[in-house]
């Protein structure tokens, strides 16, 4: 396996939730608890063949979900973690490299996930849902008003994240598993598709690099880049042994030289 030509690698990672750092969607895991079936609307919109805000709503009204539930959706994510994704975690928060969760799931159920995982608060970003402070119909409609909640949004909330954290947007990278992680690509230095989950044909076809997982141990060596690859090797060799014994093979990474900021 290779490293992008010229790509040091990254101050700050993005990792999407549902189908990335989760092996399940949570909307259509609520659903399933609540009685209803949204599956078809969430993977038109994973696939980007109608834009997220035109299903959002309709999926938070058919689901009604309640505090109660969405303490239930953040016990399932972490029952259905990804293999790997704890160590790469561990792996890049001491190598000094920034994660935060970028996430279209709900804030209540998607922080006491990413916390579990040693992500601290405010590294992440998902659509508020405050039941404990408002009805569940202005909750719905403050949801929907979050720039998560529509086609965009991503893109935008890391522009205003790394401006923050004065990293140039070209120093990260995203990896996720749909079309609302793919409109990144344009913006950041480096986007890995992932389909350790769900496969998607236009990840498989658009993506920088595409790994097909099933594990997220491929991630840690992307992220750490030429820079820190010696400390990846010498520190954490058993994430190296999960990449070499993954599905991905030279014929199946895509890539594209990295682009350094300007």
């Amino acid at each position: 396996m290779s490293l992008n030509a010229g790509w040091p690698g990254a101050k700050i990672v993005f990792f999407d939730c549902d189908s990335t750092l989760a092996a399940i969607e949570g909307i259509d895991e609520l659903a399933a608890r609540r009685g209803v079936d949204v599956a078809t609307l969430t993977a038109a919109a994973m696939a980007g063949e109608i834009p997220l805000d035109q299903v959002f709503r309709t999926r938070l009204q058919r689901i009604a979900p309640t505090a109660d539930d969405l303490q239930w959706l953040a016990e399932r994510y972490w029952q259905t973690r990804t293999p790997m994704a704890q160590e790469v975690l561990d792996a890049l928060q001491v190598m000094g490299i920034a994660c935060h969760v970028l996430s279209g799931g709900l804030l209540p159920a998607v922080q006491p996930f990413a916390e579990r995982l040693g992500i601290p608060p405010q590294q992440v970003h998902a659509v508020p849902f405050p039941l404990e402070t408002c009805s569940p119909d202005d909750a719905i409609n403050i949801a929907c008003s979050h720039p998560l909640a529509r086609d965009g949004g991503k893109p935008e909330l890391i522009q205003s994240i790394c401006q923050a954290q004065q990293i140039h947007p070209r120093h990260a990278l995203v990896v996720g598993d749909g079309a609302s992680d793919l409109e990144t690509q344009a913006l950041v230095g480096l986007f890995v598709g992932f389909g350790g989950v769900v496969s998607r044909a236009k990840l498989q076809q658009h993506a920088s690099v595409f790994v097909s997982g099933p594990t997220l141990a491929d991630v840690a060596l992307f992220a750490a880049g030429s820079q820190l690859l010696p400390r990846l090797q010498s520190h954490y060799p058993s994430l190296l042994a999960a990449c070499s014994q993954s599905s991905l093979s030279h014929e199946t990474l895509h890539s594209r030289p990295h682009r350094s900021p300007s």
